[in-house]
């Protein structure tokens, strides 16, 4: 015998407010029948509609549901990248790709990072590793820092500027991009 559904009557709207550093922005909305069957569940909303600037179209951010209180739904930082689309479009015949991936062990939490260095020319893997070592120790700084003050120097670019800076004493860089931060 089939298992009879609720009607959608029977489920209830909540908003979807962003975390306070944030500014505890609503979100989206959602339906539940039960304020329990949100818990968990994952929001991915674009930086430009956070903060109004569409410069930051290419970034997601995707937050977890962790709370519900009367009608609201309060979420947490999961994780961030940046639309595969925006990296391919920099990178350019004849130059160079390099990708690092590592983790950082920030003040509660520990995250993993995801960055991308695009050169102008091919460049030899010798240059390749001296740059990986760089962003190793530049991203070691940050250990020990509190997550969100992490998440907002990244989304808005000042990671990325300091890797920049840093790297192109070894060759002439394109672009480099934080495309990913996951917390572990």
């Amino acid at each position: 015998m089939a298992k009879k559904l609720k009607s959608w009557r029977d489920k209830s709207f909540y908003k979807i407010i962003a975390p306070k550093n944030f500014d505890s922005k609503e979100i989206g909305d959602t339906m539940a029948d039960n304020p329990k069957k949100l818990m968990g569940r994952s929001v991915e909303v674009s930086l430009a509609d956070l903060t109004g600037d569409l410069s930051k179209q290419h970034l997601t951010l995707i937050f977890e549901i962790v709370d519900v209180k009367g009608d609201r739904a309060y979420t947490k930082f999961k994780k961030f990248v940046v639309n595969p689309g925006y990296i391919r479009a920099k990178i350019r015949k004849g130059s160079s790709k390099i990708d690092y991936v590592g983790n950082i062990d920030l003040d509660k939490s520990k995250v993993q990072v995801r960055v991308v260095t695009i050169t102008h020319q091919n460049i030899k893997t010798s240059r390749k590793h001296e740059i990986i070592r760089i962003i190793t120790e530049t991203l070691r700084k940050y250990k020990g820092m509190k997550l969100d003050d992490f998440i907002q120097l990244t989304l808005f670019g000042r990671v990325g500027t300091e890797i920049y800076k840093n790297v192109k004493k070894i060759a002439a860089i394109r672009r480099v991009e934080v495309e990913h931060v996951r917390i572990l």
